[in-house]
């Protein structure tokens, strides 16, 4: 076992803190009848004008199919709707519904007095938010293409093959056809 100057691996504390925090705010949420899913779109709504399917993935770090059924349930609920972007109608935009703003009113304040004393806990509720975003950043779907650009991964087109090398017919791995 590899000498640590922490208590317990980083991983670990991580994973342990993100429960703690979810178990707390999904019984607020389970509630009002919002999983945290639900709430993480509705959040990542409620300060926009609509969002595409795709930045709404990225806001919420959630798979396309599992975004879909969660604004599905969303859509069902009539907490959002979407509508076909005006300026590229192979996109649909999603919007927070007026039903969706006053539950994103009622249910916040709620969520965010729980996030506070959480954070109150820590002693420097500033400097913990500060480190947590750090480490977001730095492990990024940004920092993992860095990371993969930095070892020579990918080329200009963004394709290597197995090995990381391009055959000369242009980026096809050999044997790929």
């Amino acid at each position: 076992m590899p000498d640590r100057t922490a208590a317990e691996p980083l991983t670990l504390a991580v994973t342990r803190a993100a429960r703690a925090v979810t178990a707390r705010v999904e019984l607020l949420l389970k509630a009002e009848g919002f999983s945290l899913d639900q709430w993480l779109v509705v959040e990542a709504l409620a300060g926009r004008h609509g969002l595409a399917m795709l930045d709404l993935a990225a806001e919420t770090m959630t798979t396309g199919p599992t975004l879909t059924r969660v604004v599905d349930r969303l859509v069902a609920n009539a907490v959002v709707y979407r509508e076909v972007d005006q300026h590229d109608r192979r996109k649909v935009r999603v919007y927070l519904s007026t039903r969706g703003r006053a539950a994103y009113r009622r249910i916040a304040a709620r969520i965010d007095a729980v996030e506070r004393e959480l954070l109150d806990r820590t002693g420097d509720p500033d400097a913990t938010l500060a480190l947590l975003g750090k480490l977001a950043a730095q492990s990024g779907p940004a920092a993992q293409r860095d990371e993969r650009d930095e070892r020579g991964e990918r080329d200009e087109r963004g394709e290597r093959d197995e090995r990381g090398e391009r055959d000369e017919r242009g980026g096809l791995p050999t044997g790929a056809d």
